[in-house]
């Protein structure tokens, strides 16, 4: 599957009620230190678009949004450039990721501890309709990759992966897990700690 434009988003818990614009010179401050493990480009402020993007920071392998997509607030990172390995090593990779970026805004002290993300939902999505759509056949493509995402992360655990059937969405899988896991250990999981 030459697919590599794979999103991960994980849900807020705490946090759903701080106003977007206030995630903006958090994300600035990131570019300026260079916290993550990548090159930061610029913010984007889309808190007026209605259940959209919210807040994104721009990287070059990827984006990380603040995003409220479905009306529902969370962390979400998609990677824009292809990247080494199959589709398996992409998504744990695209899914360290996002865990990293939500484990840091939930110790971020500007938030004094109000940001908090829930650990047994997250949603697998792609921004790619042409090589990803949204048909019974790319998730079953994908269900392997997810599998293999979801063994890391919930070690004996039985999660329920349901598609979200509407062709005229992107394709996007939502997750829900046996029980909540802080995102910090989620992150030692999915690196092997």
């Amino acid at each position: 599957m030459n697919l590599h434009r794979l999103g991960v988003k994980f849900f807020a818990g705490d946090g759903a009620t701080i106003a977007l614009p206030e995630f903006l010179p958090v994300f600035h401050r990131w570019i300026q230190q260079s916290v993550l493990d990548e090159l930061l480009l610029d913010v984007a402020d889309y808190s007026h678009v209605h259940a959209g993007p919210g807040v994104l920071l721009v990287a070059h392998e990827g984006n990380y949004s603040v995003d409220e997509t479905g009306n529902r607030r969370g962390l979400a990172y998609y990677a824009k450039h292809p990247q080494s390995g199959d589709v398996a090593a992409m998504l744990l990779a695209i899914c360290a990721k996002t865990l990293r970026a939500c484990h840091l805004l939930e110790r971020e002290p500007t938030f004094a501890g109000k940001v908090k993300f829930s650990g047994d939902q997250l949603q697998i999505f792609a921004n790619d309709r042409l090589n990803a759509p949204n048909t019974e056949a790319t998730a079953t493509a994908l269900r392997p990759a997810i599998d293999g995402l979801l063994a890391k992360l919930y070690p004996g655990g039985k999660c329920e992966v349901v598609r979200v059937p509407d062709a005229k969405e992107r394709f996007t899988v939502n997750v829900k897990a046996p029980a909540d896991v802080p995102v910090g250990e989620l992150l030692k999981r999915i690196r092997g700690e």
